[in-house]
């Protein structure tokens, strides 16, 4: 997870008579023939709204209903929605390993002095002889800015869950910790369904879970990967470490559709931005199934949000590219193509401004998410989809993939890299000319 660069905080963000009879036989080959187009024209309409990505998307998620991790959501304007939690493991050739060659890991305290930095580490319940080798024979650096020490690797990786805990919570406040503490974060009850699959070794699950640390009752989070990754055995068991812990964790949601359904209200939801003319009879279409069916949102999504979910940007040698990070994201879900003015914060700022107006929550499609410490800093943007779904893109890197994530997820992802600012708010907006 990386952070983002925050916008300036401006005054936008303060917040259808005849009968006929016909045999069984009859009634079977007559609703074939009527309902079989429909269900060619949905086929063809979601495949050329979506590409060979949406084929892939709509494929998986043909099995949601029987998923034991399959969950109905709240029904709503949108209709109703399926939630299917699933994993997205990183691109290959993305899969970055660090060199053991890299200088060794460092933890910085800005603004403290070495002495104030030892009083904060034995208070963190660090014991006296770690203490004693940090002071005595750890390398140490000072300047005006703060203290900085290496402590090596055997004292990092020695350290109890509830002391990482404390040491990692003020380390992580600083950005020029980012390489040494930029934590991941687990369920607790989730963590073996995380790894489940990632070939690693007993070995290295063990050494893995070893160095856990808990933020709340909530979450347990990893942030030791060059240490981690100095103990395994060989290249590959370090590439599989790397794979398992950069997998994200997602969901495919899926519209349910049958009979009952006020296909007028939801081809209005999900129309929003121009294109209800097309849902309205796909809707229809669906309809007709007997007994009801379902179709991945992908599909049915405005351009931006559909051909970007589920992807990782390419990587880019040029510096003055655009920057797509979760505020450029969230600034263009209605646009097409995407508007790359929005790298420039004070563009977005009067945006939000003259185009957008505040609401207490969110609940039509494409609604702003704008999360802010207490001291309204504003770290992350993202979108409303429906029910408990939103869109997000968490960190300007190729490595951050755009997502679907539940709001709960969504907010401990950046709770993690601010747990000493109390807790985060949350300011919703929508664009005015929705």
């Amino acid at each position: 997870m990386k952070s983002e660069s925050p916008p300036p905080v401006g005054e936008g963000l303060r917040r259808g008579s005849f009968q006929i009879r016909l045999s069984p036989p009859g009634v079977a080959l007559l609703a074939l023939l009527l309902i079989g187009p429909w269900v060619a024209v949905v086929f063809l309409f979601v495949q050329w709204r979506g590409g060979p990505a949406m084929r892939g998307a709509s494929l998986a998620a043909s099995g949601a209903s029987s998923s034991p991790e399959s969950v109905d959501g709240k029904p709503g304007p949108w209709g109703l929605l399926n939630r299917v939690p699933i994993r997205l493991d990183l691109p290959d050739e993305f899969v970055f390993v660090p060199p053991a060659q890299r200088p060794p890991v460092a933890w910085i305290f800005p603004g403290f002095t070495k002495e104030k930095a030892l009083e904060f580490l034995q208070s963190a319940g660090l014991g006296r002889k770690d203490l004693d080798t940090l002071a005595g024979t750890a390398v140490w650096r000072t300047s005006l800015e703060g203290a900085t020490v290496e402590p090596g690797d055997p004292l990092i990786l020695s350290l109890e869950a509830a002391t990482r805990a404390k040491i990692y919570q003020l380390l992580v406040e600083s950005s020029a910790n980012r390489r040494f503490v930029d934590p991941i974060w687990f369920r607790p009850q989730q963590v073996d369904l995380r790894l489940k699959n990632s070939e690693l070794a007993p070995a290295s699950i063990k050494l893995l879970k070893s160095l856990l640390y808990p933020q709340g009752d909530t979450l347990l989070l990893f942030a030791d990967f060059e240490p981690a990754l100095r103990q395994l055995p060989d290249d590959k068991e370090r590439h599989r470490l790397v794979q398992a812990l950069s997998r994200k964790r997602t969901l495919l949601a899926r519209l349910r559709v049958n009979a009952d359904t006020n296909v007028e209200a939801v081809a209005n939801y999900w129309g929003v931005g121009g294109h209800r003319k097309d849902l309205l009879p796909l809707l229809r279409a669906l309809q007709r199934v007997e007994q009801g069916t379902a179709i991945n949102i992908v599909g049915i999504l405005p351009d931006f949000p559909r051909d970007h979910l589920y992807s990782h940007p390419y990587t880019s040698t040029d510096p003055k590219g655009p920057k797509q990070d979760c505020f450029w994201s969230a600034m263009n879900f209605f646009k097409d193509p995407p508007d790359d003015r929005f790298n420039d914060m004070d563009y977005l700022n009067q945006a939000l401004k003259s185009q957008y107006y505040s609401i207490l929550k969110p609940s039509q499609l494409g609604d702003l998410v704008f999360i802010t410490t207490r001291d309204d800093k504003v770290i992350h943007a993202a979108n409303y989809i429906a029910d408990d779904v939103y869109f997000t893109k968490n960190g300007e890197s190729f490595t951050q993939p755009w997502l679907f994530m539940e709001f709960d997820d969504l907010l401990d992802t950046y709770a993690v890299q601010h747990p000493t600012s109390g807790p985060l708010k949350v300011l919703y907006f929508r664009l005015k000319a929705l």
